[in-house]
């Protein structure tokens, strides 16, 4: 079986391995920023490439951090920075743990330039301070010719962002496409929806993600 995992090169959990080939749609490149960490008791990372692109990580100890998904929280807790994150990878569901990790102080939340501000909205709602940095920008590749035979061929194809599914449908989907598609969050199967094209929920982080599509298709 061939499946294809559209994740970036930061984000990736499943980096080229058995079954599952990983083939960015897009890349990742640093911004430069200027923030006073100092006055921020609780930092929200919505990526791994946030958390990646981020460069206060040493100054996070004594700090609330939140995850949106679990592979930025194994990110951190490699870089020795404690975070807690939504079982389920998404803005509605880490909004969910925010309510019920309610934290005195102001917000910092890390993204990447036109990410959502879906969490900010929510914590301005409740009356929370809060700002928001972009430490990195996505762009598209130059060309997507040597890859779409690739995806004509696959199985399955997983999406962890909405981006990388636009791309998809911008540059490579066509009739030749036969594989069964996937998203990790609801976010990002309701966007697959818009284009009226069906998509199925996959737990991105089980350790049976094959088998779990095998059982699927």
């Amino acid at each position: 079986m061939n499946i294809i995992d559209t994740s970036s090169g930061n984000s990736s959990m499943h980096k080229s391995c058995g079954s599952i080939k990983n083939i960015p749609l897009f890349k990742t490149k640093e911004i430069q920023y200027h923030i006073d960490i100092h006055k921020f008791e609780n930092i929200i990372f919505q990526s791994m490439s946030s958390a990646a692109f981020f460069n206060e990580l040493e100054s996070l100890k004594n700090k609330n951090v939140f995850s949106m998904g679990k592979s930025t929280q194994d990110y951190l807790s490699k870089q020795g920075v404690k975070s807690v994150c939504p079982s389920i990878p998404g803005s509605e569901e880490l909004k969910k743990l925010l309510s019920k990790n309610k934290k005195s102080g102001n917000y910092l939340i890390v993204k990447g330039e036109n990410g959502l501000s879906e969490i900010s909205n929510y914590l301005n709602s409740s009356n929370e301070y809060v700002e928001e940095i972009n430490c990195y920008k996505r762009f598209k590749l130059e060309s997507y010719e040597n890859v779409r035979n690739e995806f004509y061929d696959a199985d399955a194809i997983i999406f962890p962002s909405t981006y990388a599914f636009k791309i998809f449908f911008e540059e490579i989907y066509s009739t030749k496409v036969k594989a069964k598609l996937f998203g990790i969050s609801k976010r990002i199967i309701d966007y697959i929806s818009s284009y009226d094209l069906d998509s199925d929920f996959i737990d991105y982080f089980s350790k049976d993600i094959t088998e779990s599509i095998k059982d699927s298709i």
